[in-house]
């Protein structure tokens, strides 16, 4: 009989430590910044075992319980149905944020109805970006919301569009028409360009236009009324 209560008393410690020794999301947020200084905006059990999903700045990491390893660039794929897992999680991830883009510092446009949207960020002296306006207006029934950054030839006409007294017009008439902006002065606020270039670094962009759909979905470079029509469409069913 004390055999037994022993034996029950030591699993019992064991079971308690072995509860306490595993790891948490904030266990593996504090390891991960211990070992790397980096700071996870999200920790998450990966579809792997032992293996942990952490989210910075948009992109997605995986580690080890005590995050002594990092794997960068990495996809995991599930065999039985050769699903890309990474990609879906990030689809999902925008798909989430969504409602958190800052429109607020965004040109918005309407066409028609405005019932689809679209996330774009573009630069006042890209042609192909340019090229966009006129697919805007045949694809119609969209809205369009533009984060207007320096990508190309730093700040040259994008200042002077988000400084005039209505950088909707301002930009439309430009990308659309080939209008020059009023001169700008220089005491004006220009900071969104700033704010817009953080957003491009934290999303990883590297070319314009980048194209950001309510499916999840990121798309760069320009396209056809057609092309873009058709990605709006299966978007939207997805």
């Amino acid at each position: 009989m004390v055999k037994t209560v022993l034996s029950l008393t030591l699993l019992g410690t064991l079971l308690t430590t072995s509860v306490a020794q595993a790891a948490t999301a904030d266990s593996v947020r504090t390891s991960l910044m211990t070992a790397t200084g980096l700071i996870a905006d999200a920790v998450e059990p990966s579809p792997v075992k032992g293996i942990w999903e952490v989210q910075i700045q948009g992109r997605i990491f995986y580690v080890d319980d005590e995050a002594k390893y990092v794997l960068a660039g990495a996809n995991i794929i599930e065999t039985a149905t050769q699903k890309n897992l990474t990609n879906e999680r990030l689809r999902e991830i925008a798909r989430e944020n969504w409602s958190k883009w800052p429109l607020q510092d965004a040109v918005k446009q309407v066409y028609g109805k405005g019932e689809r949207q679209i996330v774009v960020f573009s630069d006042a002296n890209c042609q192909y970006c340019r090229a966009m306006e006129s697919v805007w207006e045949q694809v119609g029934n969209l809205t369009v919301y533009t984060f207007i950054t320096p990508l190309i030839r730093g700040e040259k006409i994008n200042r002077e569009i988000v400084c005039s007294s209505d950088p909707s017009a301002a930009w439309h008439a430009w990308m659309g028409e080939g209008k020059m902006p009023a001169p700008a002065p220089m005491t004006c606020d220009k900071s969104v360009l700033d704010r817009n270039l953080q957003m491009v670094r934290k999303l990883g962009i590297t070319g314009a236009p980048t194209f950001f759909f309510p499916s999840g979905d990121r798309m760069t470079g320009a396209m056809s009324a057609m092309q873009l029509e058709k990605l709006l469409t299966a978007t939207a069913g997805s």
